[in-house]
């Protein structure tokens, strides 16, 4: 039995319920939760107090691009718009009952940390910097899977902490770094989109003693990596598609570099998230743009070209709250020409765009290098 969250007896709940009848008429796999966002986002409230596992396998259904942007940030599986329709509802239906099978890595406890407070001798850290950067541009659901396959090839448990950081005791900075090779994450490798960093925690006053606390292990990975340069140098390409030719290439670092790409765009250095851009073509002459997850966003702009935030190519799947947005404003944006640039694609996301008009400008784990 499918139910409505929250509940109640709008004109929308009624059209939701009578698609469900006929899709489940039809043997159609429903999900366990459908939210229903009327307008004021109360969906958030029920949301919040369910196990991520069930999130996952549930439905959104909105008219809002900014609760479709909360819809990722909750991993809520499957979106469609109001009013809703049997085709849209069917697709968020199979995109939940059809996606991999992510295994939920939980966040560390304090209570696993004192089970192993015997054990942590030379702590060692794994992370990305500058982590707002990452999260933003790759999503922490992927980061949180990449530091749970690390862990698995370190044999260890995942003691992974908010950030998202990896907790490594008991293998030496050699292991970790034979363990980035082996799944992909050394350097120049395009498995992760830049190598993860190893920081030592051995000097940092942890209360051994006492029980490590998480709040003491998160501080001391802060102040150790402070004077670290965490400005990658790896140079990402950016191709449009369908036609596969390279626009241009980014990097956490500014300059157009010499390999003939008409332009190369980095983060604004006080813009520590990504949120705002340079883009530096050729020629020296150059363009700020903001990233956007709206239309009303998009019409503001006034830029030649819009970036989507990583998080939300990251997602992208047909029947999907990302998805959904980005149809949105591909459509949108190719009625007026304008380029929508979705950073952080794998392989079925570029099959996904592939079905939208363009011009469209991609980059990602199913880009090639």
């Amino acid at each position: 039995m499918v139910e409505l969250v929250p509940p109640g007896e709008s004109p929308n709940h009624r059209v939701v319920e009578s698609v469900l009848d006929g899709l489940l008429a039809g043997n159609t796999a429903l999900p366990p939760q459908v939210f229903i966002d009327d307008g004021d986002r109360s969906w958030r409230r029920h949301a919040a107090v369910l196990p991520v596992e069930v999130r996952r396998r549930s439905v959104l259904v909105t008219a809002s691009d900014a609760s479709l942007v909360d819809a990722l940030s909750f991993e809520i599986g499957g979106a469609a718009r109001l009013p809703v329709s049997t085709p849209s509802m069917e697709a968020a239906c199979d995109v939940v009952a059809t996606r991999e099978a992510w295994e939920v890595v939980p966040m560390a406890t304090q209570g696993v940390l004192d089970a192993l407070r015997g054990d942590f001798s030379d702590p060692l850290v794994v992370g990305w910097r500058p982590q707002d950067f990452w999260r933003r541009q790759v999503g922490p659901t992927r980061l949180v899977r990449w530091l749970a396959e690390i862990a698995e090839r370190l044999a260890i448990i995942p003691l992974i902490l908010p950030g998202p950081i990896l907790v490594v005791v008991g293998r030496s900075r050699a292991e970790i770094e034979a363990a980035l090779d082996d799944a992909g994450g050394g350097a120049g490798s395009s498995s992760f989109p830049s190598p993860p960093m190893i920081f030592d925690l051995a000097a940092a006053d942890l209360g051994v003693g006492d029980g490590i606390r998480i709040d003491r292990i998160l501080a001391a990975e802060a102040a150790g990596c402070q004077d670290v340069d965490a400005r990658s140098e790896l140079r990402h390409p950016v191709l449009e598609i369908p036609s596969g030719q390279k626009v241009g290439q980014w990097s956490l670092t500014g300059g157009a570099g010499d390999d003939g790409s008409p332009w190369h765009a980095s983060p604004r250095p006080k813009d520590r998230a990504g949120r705002t851009w340079e883009i530096v073509s050729h020629d020296g002459s150059s363009e700020v743009i903001a990233e956007s997850t709206s239309l009303e966003m998009d019409d503001a702009a006034g830029q030649s070209v819009i970036r989507m935030p990583g998080f939300v190519g990251a997602a992208l799947r047909h029947g999907s709250p990302a998805g959904l947005l980005i149809e949105g404003m591909a459509r949108h944006d190719a009625r007026r020409g304008r380029p929508i640039w979705v950073p952080s694609v794998d392989a079925e996301g570029v099959r996904f765009l592939l079905g939208l008009p363009g011009p469209i400008w991609v980059d990602g784990p199913g880009v090639p290098g």
